[in-house]
């Protein structure tokens, strides 16, 4: 397999994806334990846990995108550059 070529490109993006995915997956996990206690009993505490794990959740899943766009902008410029020069 050549540097650049399509099969390495689609590798490339396979792992971007995967890292961002798992990022998702982490903080959905997180995000959803710290909303099980609202679940069982309704408290100030536990709506302010339920809070806290659905602000996870949205900041893991702007974070796993803004990363994963950059990684894709990164990667994928200097491919092109490369095969330029």
């Amino acid at each position: 397999m050549e540097i650049g070529s399509k099969e390495h490109k689609q590798l490339l993006m396979k792992g971007i994806l995967k890292i961002a995915l798992k990022t998702i997956f982490l903080g959905w996990v997180l995000g959803v334990l710290l909303m099980v206690p609202s679940f069982i009993r309704e408290n100030i505490f536990s709506i302010g846990l339920s809070y806290a794990g659905q602000t996870i959740i949205w900041i893991a899943l702007i974070y796993a995108l803004a990363i994963a766009y950059k990684k894709y902008r990164q990667t994928f410029s200097a491919l092109k550059n490369g095969a330029n020069d």
